[in-house]
């Protein structure tokens, strides 16, 4: 099944499942507001030639966002659905999206769990370039990821552009969004993004309870390493949030 999208001015095409609600809300999701965020500050604030990881890239929407807003940088789009995978490798191709290429396994907290799954430490390892971004939507999975990506965070200090969502984090990851959400903001300068791409700083109670109450607990923030943090004290801070999904699971 075969949908018609219009994104960053250009006519693409994209392939899914049937009864898939992703899919058949392309179209809507391609002209909402999480879209027109990422685009908008992928062409603000990443240089041409980035290096880009979607951690969570479905069947390619962000991916495709991210490849028109810098088309020499190279995207790394990471997806743990073998299905959605294939699906993410043919709509690239399909529409030409050359600069994306696809990691068909999950970002986790350590690798060999499963055969498709790695972490971005482990992963980076094998790029000869630094990471400059990372676009981040996992369900509630973001501690785990980030816990995966600590050494990577500190040697290349990437922006990471994270949805915020309290409903995936409190049924998915079993955890208070506010415990979460503070301990993201002891560990990162964080930013809202706004309709243009440009960032503002939030009070964390007072961004939690705006995500809560006016914005459908659904929000973009970009995250920025605080200087004073270190590998271990990434995965420290960590621990219980991964330890939470782990005995969850």
């Amino acid at each position: 099944m075969k949908q018609r999208v219009w994104l960053a001015g250009r006519d693409l095409e994209f392939e899914g499942d049937e009864g898939d609600i992703y899919f058949e809300n392309i179209a809507a999701l391609a002209q909402g507001g999480g879209e027109r965020h990422l685009s908008r500050f992928a062409a603000r604030h990443l240089h041409g030639a980035s290096v880009c990881l979607d951690v969570g890239a479905n069947i390619g929407l962000t991916t495709a966002s991210l490849a028109l807003a810098c088309p020499r940088a190279q995207i790394y789009a990471f997806e743990a659905s073998p299905r959605k995978a294939v699906r993410l490798r043919r709509n690239l191709s399909a529409n030409g999206l050359s600069n994306a290429t696809v990691v068909a396994c999950a970002a986790a907290a350590e690798s060999g769990i499963r055969a498709a799954m790695d972490t971005i430490d482990s992963w980076s390892a094998t790029v000869s370039a630094p990471i400059d971004f990372i676009r981040l939507n996992v369900e509630g999975n973001e501690a785990q990821v980030l816990a995966g990506a600590a050494e990577t965070l500190v040697r290349d200090r990437p922006v990471i552009f994270m949805e915020f969502n309290s409903v995936a984090i409190a049924f998915e990851a079993r955890r208070s969004p506010l415990s979460f959400a503070e301990m993201i903001w002891r560990l990162f300068d964080v930013f809202v993004v706004d309709e243009d791409g440009r960032l503002w700083q939030r009070d964390v109670r007072a961004f939690v309870l705006d995500n809560m109450l006016r914005h459908a607990c659904i929000d973009d923030i970009v995250l920025d390493l605080k200087p004073d943090q270190d590998a271990r004290s990434i995965r420290d801070a960590l621990a219980i949030e991964v330890g939470a999904e782990c005995a969850a699971a």
